[in-house]
């Protein structure tokens, strides 16, 4: 999602007060809406993904199997779905595990204040990983993501999120 791309602004209950570009809402650190998938693999790992290092927020750190922003309009599971076949050239059933505030991160001039809406989804297909936004695409397994999370690699959001997914992602009948 570009910077002048429009996102709906939020209030602390997460209804729309109005509009504004992305990169506006990020100098701004104006809330808006957010999303962020897990994906798992039959195995029981875990995609994650590492930003590119020529993006203006985090680059080149570790993030959640896909993360992007909400369009002004768009419904969250949308965008869940959007930003995953996007990232990862991935599609899939996505499983909502919850909707979280996340307090405002600041880095280099940049404040992300966001809404992200949780989602785990279940894949083995291969990964086709858009390289202007991705470096790299590793699977983990639990105790490789325990390691990211007390680590300093992960972003700090994707680190709580992750212990979100780890306490709440859907189990195998």
């Amino acid at each position: 999602m570009g910077d002048e791309e429009s996102v709906d602004l939020v209030d602390e209950n997460d209804s729309a007060v109005g509009e504004s570009t992305l990169g506006d809402c990020l100098k701004g650190g104006l809330l808006h809406r957010a999303v962020a998938v897990v994906v798992s693999r039959s195995d029981g790992k875990v995609l994650l993904q590492r930003r590119s290092r020529k993006d203006h927020w985090q680059p080149g750190m570790w993030t959640l199997s896909s993360t992007g922003h909400v369009r002004k309009g768009e419904s969250y599971e949308g965008a869940a779905g959007r930003e995953l076949d996007e990232e990862l050239g991935l599609r899939s059933g996505l499983v909502n595990l919850g909707k979280y505030l996340i307090p405002p991160i600041k880095e280099g001039g940049l404040t992300e204040h966001e809404w992200v809406s949780l989602f785990a989804a279940s894949t083995d297909a291969p990964v086709r990983a858009d390289p202007v936004e991705v470096e790299s695409v590793e699977e983990f397994d639990a105790r490789g993501l325990r390691t990211m999370m007390e680590g300093t690699g992960l972003t700090p959001d994707s680190s709580m999120l992750l212990g979100e997914y780890l306490r709440l992602r859907p189990r195998p009948a």
